[in-house]
């Protein structure tokens, strides 16, 4: 029996809890990706391999039917105890298209990059150093891939965000075993920019501005176009 025929068998369409059924269908892929995954008993969460809780709650206001908007906290009691933030929303015209929309975007643009945080692995070619701490500190990026929304036809989709303000974020980085940096940036069909840039859940305007200049370099007018990406920066051990 799938995820949806049993939430079926209890209940009518109209009575399931969206929320539940997220939580319930992240818990079953994270541990086909062979994780520990436990309900938490205190409210609406996961805790996956006793290191991290990920709490969830579908965001309150009017939105189209197809959209199922969800707030995710990732926490972690040593490095990150207020969690990380993150806004995310699913596509679909049934609630089973709409979680498994939204639960692929999260495991891909959030989950796998603060996993990888973890590890004291790296790629070198993007390791850097900052001093502005007043001491030298060697970072380990880890990121995901960029995610592209709208029809990019024009305009070479070739641009990662993080390239955009690279240089620029190595020294706002704080003294801590990991940083994280939330990058996104859209422009609407009539031309209009928005987005967010939020480092260690906190905006960061410099940053926004930096991503708002490059989205006016988009061709392709008159189109909805957008574009995310999430990035932890792991303090080396040898800093430590």
């Amino acid at each position: 029996m799938g995820l949806f025929s049993f939430f079926k068998s209890k209940k009518k369409d109209d009575d399931i809890d969206p929320n539940l059924f997220v939580l319930t269908l992240l818990k079953l892929k994270l541990e086909q990706q062979g994780h520990t995954v436990e309900i938490s008993d205190q409210y609406a969460a996961i805790i996956v391999n006793d290191q991290l809780e990920i709490a969830t709650a579908i965001l309150p206001g009017d939105f189209h039917p197809a959209m199922l908007p969800l707030l995710v906290f990732t926490i972690n009691k040593d490095y990150f105890p207020k969690g990380i933030e993150a806004s995310l929303v699913g596509i679909g015209t049934s609630i089973e298209q709409k979680a498994e929309t939204v639960t692929e975007s999260y495991l891909n643009d959030i989950f796998k990059p603060i996993m990888d945080s973890f590890s004291n692995s790296h790629n070198e070619t993007l390791d850097f150093k900052s001093s502005h701490t007043g001491r030298e500190i060697l970072w380990h990026p880890k990121m995901s891939d960029n995610t592209f929304q709208g029809k990019w036809q024009e305009t070479k989709d070739d641009t990662s965000l993080y390239n955009v303000l690279e240089k620029d974020v190595q020294a706002e980085l704080v003294d801590q075993k990991l940083n994280w940096l939330k990058l996104y940036i859209s422009r609407q069909p009539d031309g209009s920019i928005s987005g967010e840039c939020l480092l260690n859940n906190e905006i960061w305007e410099k940053g926004y501005y930096l991503l708002e200049d490059y989205a006016k370099t988009w061709k392709d007018q008159g189109e909805f176009m957008g574009q995310k990406q999430f990035i932890m920066f792991r303090r080396c051990d040898s800093f430590d």
